[in-house]
Formats: C-alpha cells, sequence, structure tokens
C-alpha cells in the first residue's frame, strides 16, 4: 500500500524542501489523495536554560515564521499539509513530540544531520530515539539525496528479534517495482535459523517480490560496517532493519548498530520498530 500520510521533518536548513519532494515522490501520481505533515524540529543546546526547556522568544517566533514557507512550498507541489511546530530546543523534547506525531501517519522522512548544520536541525540521538520509540517507520535519508525514487534494489537486514520482522512488513509498501531484494541474515548460527528467513523469502514471493537469502555472521568488523559494505556490493538503493537504541535497555548491545549506521550512512535507510 503505497503512503498517503507522510511525516516531513522541517528545520533550518534547505534540507526540508528537498524532503518535501521526496514526500510528493513516495505519494506518486495520486497526490492528490495525500497528504504532508510537517514537523518543525531543531535541537540547539545554546537555548537550553539551566533548570527549565524555556527558549528564548526569538527561537519561538522562529519556529512559527517557519510554517508559511512551508505551507507555500506544498502548494506550488500541490500537495495537502498540516503543520506542527516544537516550542523547544531539548532533545528529548523533540524526540518525544516528534515520535508522537509519526505515530499518526504513514512514513517519516528525515535526512542525516551535517556536522556544520548542527544547532539546526536534529541530531542522530534524536533520529534514534524517534525510531525505537514512534512504533512507525522512519525513512532516514543521507545529506546528499537530492531526490528519491522507488528502489530497484533493496536489502533488508534480518535477526531474530521483532523488530526486523516489523521492518521488513513496513518496506513492503516500497519493494513493487524491485528487481531484487536481498534479506541479509545477520546471525550467529545461521544454519539453525535458515527456516525463518526462508519463510520470510516465501512470503515476499506471494506478493510477487523476488528475493534472494544471504548469511553473515557478525565478525571484528563492525555490524554496521557489514551491512553498509554489503549494500554497496549490491548497488542497493535502500536498506530496512530493525530499530533499537540506548533508550531500548534490553537491546543495548544490537542498538549500537542503529547508532553506528547514522553517522555513515550512504543510502536512504528505512528503521522500524
Amino acid at each position: 500500500m503505497t503512503p498517503r500520510t507522510i511525516l516531513v521533518h522541517v528545520d533550518d536548513t534547505d534540507g526540508w524542501r528537498i524532503r518535501l519532494d521526496i514526500a510528493r515522490s513516495m505519494l506518486g501520481d495520486d497526490v492528490a489523495s495525500g497528504h504532508v505533515l510537517g514537523v518543525y524540529g531543531v535541537v540547539d543546546h545554546t537555548e537550553r536554560h539551566p533548570y527549565s526547556r524555556q527558549v528564548s522568544s526569538d527561537f519561538l517566533a522562529k519556529v512559527d515564521a517557519a510554517e508559511a514557507p512551508f505551507r507555500a512550498a506544498c502548494a506550488e507541489r500541490g500537495l495537502s499539509c498540516s503543520w506542527h511546530g516544537i516550542h523547544g530546543a531539548d532533545g528529548n523534547l523533540i524526540a518525544v513530540q516528534t515520535a508522537a506525531n509519526l505515530q499518526t501517519v504513514d512514513v517519516g522522512v528525515v535526512s542525516q544531520p551535517r556536522s556544520e548544520d548542527m544547532g539546526h536541525t536534529l541530531t542522530n540521538d534524536v533520529i534514534e530515539q524517534v525510531a525505537v520509540s514512534a512504533g512507525r517507520p522512519l525513512i532516514v535519508f543521507p545529506y546528499i539525496t537530492k531526490s528519491f525514487t522507488m528502489p530497484k534494489r533493496a536489502v533488508i537486514a534480518l535477526n531474530e528479534d521483532g523488530a526486523s520482522a516489523r521492518a521488513l512488513a513496513d518496506t513492503l509498501p516500497f519493494l513493487a517495482e524491485c528487481e531484487l531484494v536481498t534479506l541479509l541474515a545477520v546471525s550467529r548460527d545461521p544454519v539453525a535459523q535458515d527456516w525463518r528467513w526462508q519463510a520470510h523469502k516465501a512470503a515476499l514471493g506471494r506478493h510477487g517480490i523476488r528475493a534472494e537469502v544471504e548469511h553473515e555472521a557478525p565478525t571484528d568488523i563492525p555490524v554496521s560496517e557489514l551491512i553498509l559494505s554489503r549494500c554497496a556490493d549490491l548497488a542497493a538503493d535502500l536498506l530496512s532493519m530493525g530499530a533499537h537504541g540506548a533508550y531500548d535497555v534490553p537491546r543495548l548491545l544490537r542498538g549500537g548498530v542503529t547508532k553506528s549506521m547514522l553517522p555513515g550512512l550512504t543510502l536512504p535507510l528505512l528503521l522500524a520498530r
């Protein structure tokens, strides 16, 4: 099912216009039935009050001033839209409110932050927290992304937990035009778990999606590097995986994969939980 309601992160950079174009592309030909929710959120540590989350009047004015350009850009693209401005600069507050808004849509669109944009956009920690807590898929685009088309070659990183199964299900709307889907099974016991990967492959086949299973056992190489390297080998244009993070205490070790993936991201990453 093609996404019909998409959250677009808005910040102080020009990147939000690219994200809006990406959302427009995701809606396909039937733009009239789609809707975009703009959520403004900027983590700015210079606005941190020592005893509260209060921010300056200038910051509040900046949040409100961002709405009109967003609505104008949506109108130019023929998009129905709504708006939520987060009137705070604290990372936890922004993560909570962004996640709450993400729960009301089909998918969210954010960008990998550049170091020079710190104080004007989200941080990797906030993106991680949103992906872990929202319960809806979040696609993180590399900051160099200029456009988006439905993927032709996708990689879905799987392990034995529910988050990766959720990611697989949430990726289905983006697989219709794929020539090949690679199920990259990362497991310390690939033989014993092969029944699981083959079942996923068979389920995709019933949707008319051709998939292949590859096994990767954890080594001294960080799992994030292993996955990104294999994506490069396969010329993948979408990676999907379950989200874990430091806010997900029972799985802290696996959360390290999500955390380490974001800074070195080289292709769109769908995170779900």
